[in-house]
């Protein structure tokens, strides 16, 4: 049976706790928006995590074996194997909790966002994994997707819990194509000369990012782009020259975590003060949010509250790793004019900043008409794995 009802909301109407209810009252497989969430950490090895609700359900050994091989090859995590759960990227990690869910073969499954973080070949993976399914399956997400392309029906969750018969929202429509004037002579943002990181055995890597543009970085799931990132800010070691002039931020995947303050005003000024966290709130639109815990505040502003965060400081180089996530069809509109903006240095003559480097954003993001449609250059990271 293919993927039978596609349920769609804004941000803040309480998607993710209908999915939770619907799987609960219709005793469903269920997997959340949080995909770590999933994953036990009680297992040491990816295959031995997936093999880990089969143990709970009593499936003999050799019968466990034979579908936690299956599942490496469909999902693309052979190599991945033996690596520790913890250490896998935002793509591999949800890859992981889709594959345990069906391990255990439900009659039926829920899925909340199940395309947040997969690249292309992943996504293609779960379609046709879906397509085969035998129960009945229902996707909830913020907009349309190639899931929703897939699904007869669609209905919109509203504020008031009900749903009625709606089409979900494509991101990129109603966005219109955007791109940053180049500059001349805007010189490099970052460059990357064979870089391989001990992390992973990631690289070598070797790119440059124009200045003053924004910038989408693509790649495969766990090619090293987070990891490319952290090396850029000094969190991470690595051989080789990677160069990133001026000063720097950064927005990670993960929101929840990296919120340490009880408002958003109050986050956005942890190490840049009063002054600019009043001013990026006011260049980001976030005063109706200012006094708001960053918990409390839709996931799609919390989303717009830490790709501000990453700019409060008027940074040179901005890194937003996966910012997509959690967003609703108005904040795909929201991050791309935010980003724009950005580079055409307006929140830097906001704040009065007198940098020679023209501003950049630098990004990654797996939804491609999306990315196509708003960057102004493409970059792709092709890394070989070294020993």
């Amino acid at each position: 049976m293919p993927l039978t009802t596609y349920i769609w909301g804004d941000s803040g109407v309480g998607l993710s706790e209908h999915a939770w209810s619907y799987a609960e009252k219709t005793g469903a497989a269920w997997v959340g928006n949080e995909a770590s969430a999933h994953i036990s950490l009680l297992r040491n090895t990816v295959a031995e995590e997936l093999a880990f609700p089969m143990e709970q359900r009593g499936v003999e050994q050799a019968e466990m074996q034979a579908r936690v091989d299956a599942a490496l090859r469909l999902w693309g995590l052979e190599a991945q194997a033996e690596q520790n759960p913890a250490t896998l990227s935002t793509g591999q990690t949800r890859r992981v909790a889709i594959a345990a869910a069906l391990l255990a073969r439900p009659d039926a499954l829920v899925l909340d966002c199940p395309l947040d973080g997969l690249d292309v070949s992943a996504v293609e993976t779960l379609r046709s994994t879906l397509a085969d399914f035998s129960g009945p399956v229902t996707v909830y997400d913020r907009a349309g997707s190639p899931l929703s392309d897939d699904a007869p029906t669609h209905q919109r969750l509203n504020a008031d819990g009900t749903l009625t018969r709606a089409t979900a929202p494509q991101p990129a429509a109603g966005v219109v194509a955007m791109q940053t004037a180049a500059q001349e002579d805007a010189g490099t943002a970052l460059l990357a000369r064979n870089v391989v990181f001990r992390r992973g055995g990631v690289g070598p890597i070797n790119l440059d990012v124009p200045a003053g543009r924004v910038v989408h970085l693509a790649g495969r799931n766990g090619c090293g782009k987070t990891t490319l990132f952290l090396g850029a800010l000094g969190l991470l070691k690595y051989r080789g020259t990677l160069r990133a002039e001026g000063l720097k931020g950064w927005a990670p995947t993960q929101m929840d975590q990296a919120v340490t303050c009880r408002t958003v005003v109050d986050e956005l000024a942890v190490g840049a003060g009063e002054e600019l966290a009043a001013a990026v709130i006011d260049f980001a639109g976030l005063g109706p949010w200012a006094g708001t815990h960053p918990l409390d505040v839709p996931a799609a502003k919390r989303r717009i509250v830490l790709v501000a965060a990453a700019m409060v400081r008027g940074a040179d180089l901005v890194m937003l790793d996966e910012p997509t996530v959690g967003l609703d069809a108005p904040g795909y509109r929201e991050l791309a004019e935010l980003m724009h903006r950005y580079t055409a240095g307006e929140y830097a003559q906001l704040i009065g900043a007198d940098t020679p480097v023209a501003p950049t954003v630098l990004w990654t993001c797996h939804d491609a008409r999306f990315a196509e449609h708003v960057s102004d250059v493409r970059i792709d990271m092709r890394t070989d794995m070294v020993g």
